[in-house]
């Protein structure tokens, strides 16, 4: 009789604390589209305040009701993320914040998920480019899209013409023919003109990214998601049928170029970082993302740029085109004073009307598919929305922790220690340590 009075005491208890969950959820969001005050709401991320002010401000005019009291704070981007989590943790912290698909994992504890019966998972695959399903978990969406920002590849087009080539390379393959038309060596076999900067990784700019593609491209993709929704590391794990592993020849392509003793060397660590490089007329292929466009078209006014989609792979096995995307979404923080304003003004900064307002600020691809752009008379602009529309990214555990990671798997074969096989494999296991227990 005892015994089943103590059951009876947790059962109870168990369904009280249901009740209470429940209604602690409810109340987080079941009103969030019901009420007419949204109240102020403080977002945190490390965009320009002078553009989502601009944004804001446009929001405002359209919608006083929602946007009236909506600020936002930029943050250094050195020093965000703890600051964030600090802020977070000290119940001091922002209603909204903005994280990038590299980030989000970080915060996963930090921010409050979405639930699909605010935004459902079927509004969102239609509404955002395939590189937002990065966000989505089988519970909710860890943020909501809110831009994006391909990587692409900008050309000389005065060293190509010079070289008598008149169109840039479609394929990866085709830089083994183009580099040593365009590579100029002195007579000690130094570089004094380059065609790609390709293999090395301290003065490659974006190294990680470009990487991040490569691998992508033939179906590599670092992470996933296990069948309990945790994020594991697939690192090196692909292999094609007949290929082998398919990482392991991304990494002796991407290395070739560093290797004095192949036709295709251009590059090497004594050179100058490769977006001046390219600013300075002597790189003719610079891989770097859309946003970076105006910056090296002022750096150097007398360069003529072509911009075109990244390169791609033909290998047995590889799928549709495909770059890599630096994506930005907005998330809730955890410990929000006010989830039901934050929830909506979430979901109204990333709908129709604010991605057209905030690509005309930006000047970037849009994020959703329903936002049209006129690019009749902007070629490097249909570039940019054709690549954001391909573009797709991982989820990265520990971003600074991975970069080691990518840094050493380069030079432990630029240095000769490793085979592109074994450091494939090395890698593959430091990214199992990346990953915290029950992460």
């Amino acid at each position: 009789m005892r015994s089943t009075s103590l059951f009876q005491i947790i059962m109870t208890t168990a369904f009280v604390g249901f009740i209470v969950l429940g209604i602690g959820v409810f109340s987080m969001f079941g009103g969030a589209f019901g009420g007419k005050q949204i109240g102020p709401v403080l977002i945190w991320g490390t965009q320009s305040s002078q553009t989502m002010s601009q944004l804001l401000q446009a929001l405002r005019t359209t919608d006083s009701a929602t946007f009236r009291e909506v600020m936002y704070v930029e943050k250094e981007p050195a020093t965000y993320k703890d600051e964030l989590i600090n802020a977070i943790a000290s119940g001091v912290g922002p209603d909204l914040f903005l994280t990038s698909e590299a980030q989000v994992s970080q915060f996963s504890d930090k921010l409050i998920l979405i639930p699909y019966n605010s935004v459902s998972q079927s509004e969102f695959v239609s509404s955002y480019i395939e590189e937002g399903q990065l966000f989505l978990t089988p519970q909710g969406s860890l943020a909501l899209p809110f831009s994006v920002d391909p990587l692409v590849m900008y050309w000389n087009r005065d060293l190509f013409g010079s070289a008598g080539i008149a169109q840039p390379p479609a394929y990866w393959k085709d830089f083994q023919e183009l580099a040593p038309k365009i590579t100029a060596l002195d007579r000690s076999n130094n570089v004094t003109r380059s065609a790609v900067a390709l293999g090395q990784w301290q003065n490659i700019t974006n190294a990680k990214a470009i990487l991040s593609a490569l691998f992508l491209q033939v179906g590599d993709t670092i992470t996933a998601r296990a069948a309990d929704g945790k994020l594991v590391s697939v690192f090196g794990q692909k292999t094609a049928a007949q290929t082998g592993n398919v990482s392991e020849s991304v990494l002796r392509f991407y290395t070739e170029f560093s290797n004095p003793g192949k036709t295709t060397y251009s590059w090497n660590r004594s050179l100058p970082r490769s977006n001046d490089a390219f600013a300075a007329g002597q790189l003719a292929v610079y891989f770097g993302f859309a946003s970076e466009y105006k910056t090296l078209a002022a750096r150097n006014p007398n360069l003529r740029i072509g911009v075109s989609l990244l390169p791609q792979f033909q290998l047995q096995g590889a799928g549709a085109q495909m770059t890599y995307g630096a994506m930005t979404g907005v998330s809730i923080a955890r410990g929000t004073h006010n989830p039901q304003g934050a929830l909506t003004v979430a979901q109204k900064l990333t709908s129709q009307a604010a991605i057209s307002a905030w690509v005309g600020i930006s000047a970037t691809p849009p994020v959703r598919r329903d936002v049209s752009v006129d690019t009749s008379s902007s070629a490097s602009g249909a570039v940019f929305i054709q690549s954001a529309l391909i573009a797709r990214g991982w989820l990265d555990p520990n971003p600074t922790g991975s970069s080691d990671v990518f840094k050493t798997m380069v030079e432990s074969v630029l240095s000769g220690s490793r085979q592109p096989g074994q450091a494939i494999f090395e890698a593959s296991s430091d990214f199992q340590q990346l990953f915290p227990q029950g992460f």
